[in-house]
């Protein structure tokens, strides 16, 4: 029996007190629903439904809609009254996103399904033996994905779904004692006092990004041409099918007018050029924002603002984002990522406008349609797709599709494992090698981020702070790295502080100070300052030179707080040194000039000699 709300089914339970109500009450809860043009709104699912579908707007826009469902008839018979009572429970107090909420019902089946088994009549059984002896099982399963033990993440989130039904069917008929008093979910999945965590997430690295970024940069180059010509193929059909039955014949005549003299065999190979522009705009997108999979499918029309202020422009992209709550996020990217969007609007327009048709027929024919309604959600998405299994219809392109596109595509471009996430990661690193003067690869995109960036970040409000956070954490890393270079024996380095360092390399009583020699290197990192200049490592926590050494390189070989690599600073000193030699064959230059040049020498000899390169050069200049 169809059931309307003046409020959607949120706010209507929200007040609920569930153990107050009687069974009659509870079984015709309205649990999910959605608005109709009227503003009333049309509930999706009650409470005695065996599926529980949830709203829409609960998960990101990439999330299919088999996803979206509470299957409560896959539970053993004898708990699913209480397994109700707790998840609308948790709802009610904690209004959790789709996601969690389906989690949550995820992760308790195993626990479930391991009572049955053991003969469990009811949660109220339920006895701090059972969910010991579930820890130990649940330790010993073998990931049938990974052929792995299960991971702390997996078992934190099995553990943690027990611990939610303890607490929200406490005081209830179904209620339970303490799974495991004076412990914790985290603590027995070991994420909790188990040391310091390491990032799982691999970045990619710099010669396969590199191989990417060209590729979707060739791409996005010729998207232009590719996307006019599938418009006038798709004109070309629309006048054939009128006259012409076969659909072979159709494709021969449409391969002989347009495909064939640009080069093309046929409507395949076409289609494939055509069909990867979706991924290569991802693809940048993704490189050169930082931004999650749901973020990147949540991208619509009016993607992007401009920001002029007559000295530098700054570019930021615009979606929504549910990992934490954030709603509307804006990222710093660089005009690029403008570029890919722009190429993005235009190979999606097609798919907009029969969205539009589509909502204006079903809209039209009943003004309550739930497709038609929930058309609305999604009409301006930029990253849309065309479902065969559906009979063509648009929707926005899911997670899983978009895994399997980026996966596909890495492994023709021979990037194995390529996941959306690992763009975000590698983001967080490449920015931390920009502050650092590091950046190998694309730094003509990532341009100066630097102080100059922190504190436009800081300024707005709608920044992505977890990727921020992640930036900063990355840049730390990055710091401690360098420290632990400059203490091990295998670095060359001079400069004047050079001698300090070396000093610690050799004293026992420095380690010993520490736990290893890691721990004394993330000490150090604390407690210097530490940035690049292109040809030294500048540790002043002051003006200094007041960035003379920036106009005059062989400054920092004087100075008491510089730090030179033989491998990230040696070619420099060398190009200088065979300059200055040139130099001091001229006569014009002056006596200033003069004596700038033979000071200039003389440092790059000092430099030369302390990293072994002096007679490498001097062996150059014989034979010059």
């Amino acid at each position: 029996m169809s059931q309307v709300l003046a409020i959607s089914a949120i706010d209507y339970c929200r007040p609920k007190k569930l153990h107050e109500m009687d069974n009659a009450q509870l079984l015709a809860l309205p649990v999910s629903s959605y608005q109709l043009p009227d503003g009333t709104y049309q509930v999706i699912s009650q409470y005695r439904d065996n599926t529980w579908r949830l709203e829409d707007g609960r998960f990101p826009s990439n999330v299919k809609d088999c996803r979206k469902k509470l299957r409560f008839y896959t539970l053993p018979s004898q708990f699913v009254d209480a397994v109700k009572f707790a998840l609308k429970h948790y709802d009610i107090k904690h209004s959790p996103s789709g996601f969690t909420l389906c989690n949550a019902f995820i992760f308790l089946e195993p626990f479930l399904n391991y009572l049955s088994i053991i003969n469990v009549k009811s949660t109220a059984a339920i006895t701090a033996l059972h969910c010991a002896n579930y820890v130990h099982q649940c330790k010993q399963t073998i990931s049938k994905k990974t052929q792995k033990p299960l991971s702390k993440s997996a078992l934190m989130q099995r553990f943690s779904a027990v611990e939610r039904l303890y607490h929200n069917l406490n005081g209830t008929q179904w209620a339970f004692e303490h799974p495991w008093v004076d412990s914790s979910a985290g603590y027995l999945a070991g994420t909790m006092g188990q040391g310091k965590r390491i990032a799982k997430t691999k970045i990619i690295p710099d010669g396969e990004l590199k191989v990417l970024i060209n590729h979707c940069n060739k791409v996005l180059n010729q998207a232009s041409d590719l996307i006019k010509l599938q418009a006038e193929i798709a004109r070309e059909r629309g006048v054939l099918v009128k006259t012409i039955n076969s659909e072979t014949s159709i494709m021969n005549a449409i391969s002989n007018r347009f495909l064939k003299p640009k080069g093309y065999t046929g409507l395949r190979e076409f289609n494939s050029s055509h069909e990867s522009i979706p991924d290569a705009t991802a693809i940048i997108i993704l490189t050169f924002s930082g931004i999650r999979a749901h973020e990147l499918c949540a991208i619509e029309t009016d993607a992007y603002r401009i920001e002029d202020n007559d000295e530098d422009i700054y570019y930021w992209l615009k979606s929504h984002s549910r990992k934490t709550g954030e709603g509307y996020t804006e990222w710093l990217v660089p005009e690029i990522v403008i570029k890919a969007i722009e190429v993005q609007k235009a190979y999606v327009k097609p798919f907009q406008e029969r969205l539009l048709h589509e909502q204006s027929t079903l809209l039209k024919e009943d003004p309550h349609d739930p497709r038609g309604l929930k058309i609305e959600r999604f009409k301006h998405h930029l990253f849309l797709t065309s479902s065969p299994s559906q009979g063509n219809q648009v929707n926005v392109i899911t997670g899983s599709a978009l895994y399997k596109r980026l996966k596909a595509l890495g492994n023709v471009l021979k990037v194995k494992g390529l996941t959306a996430h690992r763009f975000r990661r590698t983001f967080a690193v490449y920015v931390a090698r920009s502050a650092y003067g590091d950046l190998r690869y694309l730094k003509q995109h990532f341009k100066h981020w630097g102080m100059d960036m922190t504190l436009l970040y800081s300024a707005n409000n709608s920044q992505d702070e977890e990727l921020y956070d992640e930036i900063a954490i990355q840049i730390k890393n990055y710091k401690v790295a360098r420290v632990e270079e400059f203490l091990d024996e295998d670095t060359i380095i001079t400069g004047g502080l050079a001698n300090k360092l070396i000093s610690y390399r050799s004293s026992n009583e420095a380690v010993k100070t520490f736990d290893s020699r890691a721990k004394m290197a993330e000490h150090i990192s604390d407690t210097v300052h530490l940035r690049s200049t292109g040809h030294s490592w500048c540790t002043s926590d002051n003006a200094g030179c007041g960035g003379r050494s920036l106009i005059e390189g062989t400054a920092c070989v004087d100075c008491s707080e510089s730090i030179i690599e033989k491998n990230r600073h040696g070619a420099y000193f060398k190009g200088v040194y065979m300059q200055q030699i040139e130099l001091r064959q001229i006569d014009d230059i002056g006596e200033a000039g003069k004596q700038r040049v033979e000071r200039d020498i003389e440092r790059c000899e000092r430099v030369l000699k302390d990293i072994g390169l002096w007679d490498e050069v001097k062996k150059v200049l014989s034979n010059g």
